[in-house]
């Protein structure tokens, strides 16, 4: 959008587009709006834009005078949160599964428990070894996640999301890494999505080696998330967008073109998982 403040075709000027910043602690929007020559408010519930950190309900949405934007959906919860999204890309693999095979094995706990112990006893039977990786149900930036190959461990009463880890990642320069892909969805009827064409690589810090008992507790290895790596001695700030500790996905093109990877696939896969993603909750 672009704010005039000239005299319009009456004589009338057009008001400033103002932007409600009391709903997040970013200062970041609060300059990318005066940046746009927005004004930024804490106060006024009549602003153009209302931005909040955090999810809004339908009648929240409801009250929106016709002329105001706000930067949720209703319902974000339900892929925002890791039970949610479980729950419900496992409700979809069930009706679809050649289409929803795009992530491994999951269990929510409590209600999964029981399948979760079966899947387990049924892998000792067959001596077969698999590692698990366990979330809390709605954590963030790391917090309680831990590996495990024995799920007795775990207590029916555990609120978690539990996963069979991958243990074959793609590795760059020893490390493994994650891709943090960038969205914009515009609207849900009809959907209209935007698809960033670059984003960051973010990287573990000590080199990875297959899970065993030995290095389970090793988050360094096994995780990627910035605020786990950043208290590693050898996490590395750089300045170069293709070295360092987080990277660009740009830097990713470049790494698979020259070990005869295709990245052109590999992101129109991310894209389809993207959209199967947010057509979850329909």
């Amino acid at each position: 959008a672009v704010v005039s403040t000239q005299s319009g075709h009456y004589g009338r000027e057009r008001a400033a587009i103002t932007v409600n910043v009391n709903g997040t602690r970013y200062d970041v929007v609060r300059r990318c709006a005066e940046a746009l020559g927005y004004k930024t408010t804490t106060e006024n519930d009549d602003s153009f834009i209302i931005w909040s950190d955090h999810t809004i309900n339908a009648e929240r949405c409801a009250e929106l005078k016709p002329y105001q934007r706000i930067n949720h959906f209703p319902g974000m919860g339900e892929i925002a949160r890791k039970d949610c999204l479980a729950r419900n890309l496992q409700k979809m693999q069930r009706s679809q599964p050649d289409e929803y095979d795009f992530f491994p094995k999951t269990w929510n706990l409590p209600a999964d428990y029981t399948s979760l112990m079966n899947h387990y006893l049924d892998l000792r039977k067959r001596r077969k070894c698999k590692t698990f990786i366990c979330k809390p149900s709605n954590g963030a930036m790391g917090n309680g996640i831990h590996l495990l190959q024995n799920v007795e461990k775990l207590s029916m009463h555990d609120n978690l999301v539990v996963q069979e880890y991958l243990e074959r990642p793609l590795i760059v320069d020893g490390m493994k890494f994650d891709l943090r892909i960038y969205v914009l969805v515009l609207s849900c009827d009809p959907l209209k999505i935007f698809l960033y064409d670059d984003g960051l690589m973010r990287f573990s810090t000590d080199e990875y080696a297959p899970p065993t008992e030995k290095n389970l507790d090793n988050m360094f290895m096994h995780l990627t998330n910035y605020s786990i790596n950043k208290s590693s001695e050898n996490y590395e700030n750089c300045d170069d967008e293709n070295r360092g500790s987080k990277r660009s996905i740009k830097s990713l093109k470049m790494w698979m073109a020259s070990h005869n990877y295709s990245f052109t696939m590999l992101w129109n896969s991310i894209t389809d998982i993207v959209i199967k993603t947010l057509i979850v909750t329909e």
